[in-house]
């Protein structure tokens, strides 16, 4: 099976020449200043964020990455720093039960919606592509992904 697929790969990659026919040096640019916020108060869609144009009436908070949802929410003053005294009783659970159990979904910052963490959170940022580079093809890499992530 190994085989055959090597063989495939080999064969297509042959025919396809053109995919790698990009010249010149490889660049990387390192996107760091992105704005967050959770899909439970931005309710359009991925191809509507990922319009360059697209302007929110909601408030996103700015963030530098990588940093996780709480990271920047933190540094963004919506919690207070987990590893300061008791601050981390301050911070909903993921857990519903354990926010009941400790009365955490009064920290909730999302109106209506006790567990700020049951909805996935948007990261969004534009960057422009030089002239001369239009119609290349690019490959984003995103290191550092906590747990899943979509890009749109």
């Amino acid at each position: 099976m190994l085989n055959k697929f090597a063989i495939l790969i080999a064969f297509s990659l042959a025919l396809s020449p053109h995919l790698f026919s990009q010249t010149g040096t490889i660049r990387q640019v390192r996107l760091t200043d992105f704005d967050l916020q959770s899909s439970a108060v931005i309710h359009a869609s991925g191809e509507e964020l990922s319009n360059p144009g697209y302007k929110s009436k909601e408030y996103w908070f700015p963030v530098k990455v990588p940093s996780t949802v709480l990271t920047g929410l933190i540094a963004n003053g919506v919690y207070p720093d987990p590893y300061m005294g008791l601050n981390n009783m301050l911070i909903p659970d993921a857990s519903d039960e354990f926010n009941k159990k400790y009365d955490l979904e009064k920290f909730s910052f999302l109106p209506n919606d006790p567990n700020p963490w049951k909805k996935p959170y948007w990261y969004r940022t534009t960057f422009m592509v030089p002239a001369a580079d239009n119609g290349r093809c690019f490959q984003l890499i995103f290191k550092g992904v906590n747990y899943r992530a979509g890009v749109g």
